[in-house]
């Protein structure tokens, strides 16, 4: 949602007092979704199913709940009881709810923390992306994501919200980036890799500092290409830090995979005059068979091609020049 601005300050003030007296506060309208007066009037039948003996009924209703999003807030206190529900479908569904409605959940964030450790993986999964989709509210959590994302062996889905929501939440780098850097050498799977490379992406600058440039040089030769490629995107990241994968990303413009090769090209690219003793690497990719490596490798040599030659000479080239 696009940033709001109130206007000169007599405004501000006439609106404060308006807010006050007819309904929410602009903050809390931009966190439940600015929805018309009345709005959130399909929650209240809803509530009367999850009273129902019914688990099919409670299920429905707050599946029914997810879908209707931030609109749903009034129904938080009963998606926490719902958490503990006897029937996994509910509880999973709660979460899922919770996560729906988003920010206004932050209440919630005690009870999905406990439901981390729900005996059914679903209900562990679906509380990991509910804290993910609460946001900074919910970084309390970040220490049981990262326990969940080490110790849940059977659950890489649950495992890869989590290491999607530490960058999320906004988790202290300190705690976090060890924990990712641990996910990328380490997961057996590669969804749960691939992810923590965005998250470590996200982390940027903090995650260099934390020694997280190593980890993502290391990835360009993980097995599967989306890991690789995800790792060749996020190295600009890491500043300065990233001349030390020089090597790797360059030979990466030769990977088999093409969304690898688009990666190095807009990486080294992107690293400027860190880069321009290799561009030269990335002119064979003008003939790449594929579309998008092409793409990606003329925009890396232009904007190369912008950067001013340090005085050792060093450039870019004949054809690329």
């Amino acid at each position: 949602m696009a940033r709001r601005t109130l206007g000169k300050p007599g405004v501000v003030a006439l609106l404060a007092l308006v807010t006050c007296v007819a309904g929410p506060t602009r903050a809390t309208q931009e966190v439940i979704g600015d929805e018309p007066p009345h709005a959130n009037a399909a929650v209240y039948p809803l509530l009367d199913d999850l009273k129902s003996g019914d688990a099919t009924v409670r299920t429905g209703a707050v599946m029914a709940m997810r879908e209707l999003g931030p609109v749903a807030w009034p129904a938080v206190p009963v998606l926490i009881e719902a958490l503990s529900d006897p029937f996994v479908g509910v509880r999973k569904g709660a979460a899922g709810a919770l996560g729906g409605i988003g920010p206004a959940a932050e209440d919630a964030v005690p009870a999905l923390i406990q439901a981390l450790t729900d005996p059914h993986r679903f209900v562990r999964s679906w509380a990991a992306m509910a804290l993910f989709e609460i946001g900074p509210a919910a970084k309390p959590a970040a220490a049981n994501l990262i326990h969940m994302m080490q110790n849940d062996a059977q659950n890489l889905r649950g495992r890869a919200w989590c290491a999607s929501a530490l960058a999320k939440l906004g988790a202290d780098p300190d705690l976090a980036v060890p924990a990712l850097a641990g996910a990328l050498a380490n997961d057996d799977s590669e969804e749960v890799r691939s992810v923590a490379v965005l998250s470590l992406e996200k982390y940027g600058l903090e995650a260099a500092r934390r020694g997280a440039t190593h980890s993502l040089s290391d990835a360009l030769s993980d097995p599967h290409w989306k890991v690789r490629g995800n790792a060749a995107c996020a190295l600009p990241e890491m500043g300065a830090d990233a001349e030390m994968a020089l090597s790797q990303l360059a030979g990466a413009l030769r990977d088999d995979a093409p969304y690898v090769r688009g990666c190095a090209a807009q990486a080294l690219g992107k690293l400027g005059p860190l880069a321009l003793d290799v561009a030269h690497e990335i002119e064979p990719l003008l003939e790449d068979e594929d579309d998008h490596v092409r793409g990606r490798a003329e925009q890396a040599l232009q904007r190369l091609r912008e950067q001013k030659p340090p005085a050792s000479d060093k450039g870019l080239g004949a054809a690329a020049l």
